[in-house]
């Protein structure tokens, strides 16, 4: 069977094991922009960004600043 290349939100929830709301805010957090095809009224991810909110999930602590678009801490709080 081939593996497809883009997901519904609904595939990716199932993959995931997680709800739409959270997967929202995977994708807010790693600054994924979900797609349209055409005249479609769902929204699609590409099964790479679906596997990089699962290993986010699994371990946040792997993903680096360059995934998530966010700084790095510095000054005197960072650890």
């Amino acid at each position: 069977m081939e593996e497809k290349e883009f997901m519904t939100l609904e595939e990716a929830e199932q993959y995931v094991g997680i709800k739409r709301a959270s997967i929202y805010n995977y994708m807010r957090d790693l600054r994924i922009t979900p797609k349209k095809f055409g005249r479609e009224r769902r929204k699609y991810i590409s099964l790479i960004d679906v596997r990089r909110i699962k290993a986010y999930r699994e371990k946040p602590w792997t993903i680096n600043e360059e995934d998530t678009g966010k700084q790095p801490a510095v000054g005197k709080d960072a650890a």
